[in-house]
């Protein structure tokens, strides 16, 4: 797990590979990392020191074992008994995680989506494992055997997390005869993909579309993958794709008494390069200014990501009749919707990426 450790004046190298150079591990952050009970609370996950502040020397270091698991023990000038952390905690802390696990896809004849049963998602760990890994898989996941009740869809939500209130509600009920809001969501028109929630610091994790009626031509759901279309752009244009993940764009949502705005960028990336989120919403886009030369480049590098996904070789279809379940990843697909014509109901509701992130978690 560590192929070397030597010590330096200002802390200890550790090496993971023969190809590591090492990474230099301070005396300050080994002491705030240490895993011994005096040092870290193994009930709650919390620390029970301050080392933030100056540390004492350090007088001693070995390769030991704690519970029969590989641990780096110290000794410091202030402190009688030593300090630990295990070998386990320092490979993860020091190793790339990558990103939940995803099949970057661009059609749908690459997708193997399963359709689920809302019974065993509900009673068994197993089925709520199925559902959850095709939604961290693809991106989007299909159940059948919806009962058409709001307590249903709400204990849905509560097997991942909970219900997400935002200004359409906790629960929301989605047709084209409802008024309530001024969105195009809530007509029989054309919804080209676009990503919910632009005009929000953190838009909505998760969507669940539950069918409770359907009639009619048309309406059919489009899913885009855009982690698949981030990876090509970066791979074709990373000139484009640095400018789609350092130009923030701005988007409001405007009502009465109610106007909502953010940004961010279109592409959205962690601390070791990986797209985590794709924003594209060109309803709900706001007007930006940016020198000349950036905002033509600007305009040539959001207009190529709302081209691939407009591109219908890209686009999954999938018409949901009463009784079906949809969910889909908000932070990684694209969603829309084919023009309809009849009635076509829903009872749906946000949930928080943290939550379907922590549940996959405690899952594995």
């Amino acid at each position: 797990m560590v192929l070397r450790i030597d010590p330096r004046p200002d802390g200890l190298m550790v090496a993971l590979h023969p190809n590591d150079r090492g990474t230099v591990l301070s005396w300050r952050w080994l002491r705030d990392h240490g895993e011994d009970p005096e040092t870290f609370n193994h009930e709650t996950g919390q620390r029970r020191i301050d080392a933030l502040g100056p540390v004492s020397a350090v007088t001693g270091w070995k390769l030991d074992a704690v519970d029969g698991d590989p641990a780096l023990t110290l000794t410091w000038t202030d402190k009688p008994a030593s300090t630990w952390i295990s070998v386990a905690t320092i490979v993860r802390l020091m190793s790339d995680p990558g990103p939940l696990v995803a099949e970057p896809w661009n059609s749908a004849e690459q997708v193997s989506l399963s359709v689920g049963d809302i019974d065993k998602v509900l009673g068994t760990s197993a089925g709520l494992t199925e559902w959850l890994n095709d939604l961290a898989t693809w991106g989007v996941a299909k159940l059948s055997g919806f009962d058409g009740s709001s307590d249903q869809a709400i204990a849905l939500a509560d097997r991942i997390g909970y219900v997400r209130t935002s200004i359409f509600g906790g629960l929301w009920d989605l047709a084209s005869d409802i008024a309530d809001h001024d969105d195009t969501a809530y007509t029989e028109s054309f919804l080209a993909p676009h990503t919910d929630g632009t005009y929000s610091h953190d838009a909505p994790g998760l969507q669940m579309f539950c069918c409770t009626h359907r009639d009619g031509t048309g309406g059919e759901s489009i899913i885009v993958d855009g982690f698949a279309i981030a990876g090509q752009i970066r791979s074709d244009r990373p000139d484009l794709f640095e400018t789609l993940t350092t130009v923030e764009v701005p988007a409001h949502y405007i009502e009465p008494s109610v106007e909502l705005r953010a940004s961010r960028p279109a592409i959205r990336l962690d601390a070791n390069g990986h797209v985590v989120q794709v924003s594209l919403n060109n309803y709900d886009r706001s007007p930006m200014l940016l020198p000349p030369g950036e905002m033509d480049r600007f305009y040539e590098a959001y207009g190529l990501l709302q081209s691939m996904a407009d591109d219908e070789s890209r686009w999954l279809s999938i018409r949901l009749e009463a009784g079906d379940v949809l969910i889909n990843d908000n932070w990684r697909v694209l969603h829309g919707r084919q023009a309809y014509t009849g009635e076509r109901r829903f009872i749906g509701c946000y949930l928080n990426h943290e939550d379907f992130e922590s549940r996959l978690r405690t899952l594995a």
